[in-house]
C-alpha cells in the first residue's frame, strides 16, 4: 500500500516556516507518480491528498494549524480512509 503526502497551507502564520521548503506542486507531482506507480504494480493507493485539500489544492486550513501536521481534524479524516485502504490490503487489492 502506498499513500499520499499531504498537501500543506500558508494560511497561519505558524505555515511560515514550512510552507516555502514544500512546493505544492511537487507534493502533485510526487502525488501522481505515487498513484501512477500504485497502479502500475498492483498497489492499493491511499489518497488522502484529494480528501484533505481544498478548492486552490492546499491543505484546509481548519486541518493544520501550522499547515503541514495534522489536527485532530486532520486525523479524523485520515482514520477512515486508512482503515478502508488497509482492509482493501487485506483482501488483495
Amino acid at each position: 500500500m502506498l499513500a499520499s503526502v499531504l498537501p500543506v497551507h500558508n494560511y497561519t502564520a505558524m505555515s511560515e516556516l514550512t510552507f516555502p521548503v514544500r512546493p505544492p506542486d511537487r507534493i502533485a507531482a510526487l502525488n501522481k507518480w505515487l498513484k501512477d506507480y500504485a497502479a502500475a504494480n498492483g498497489c492499493v493507493y491511499l489518497d488522502y491528498a484529494a480528501a484533505m485539500a481544498d478548492a486552490k489544492g492546499l491543505l484546509k486550513k481548519d486541518l493544520a494549524e501550522d499547515g503541514l501536521h495534522p489536527n485532530k481534524a486532520g486525523y479524523a479524516i485520515m482514520a477512515p480512509l486508512a482503515e478502508q485502504a488497509i482492509g482493501k490490503a487485506l483482501a488483495g487489492g
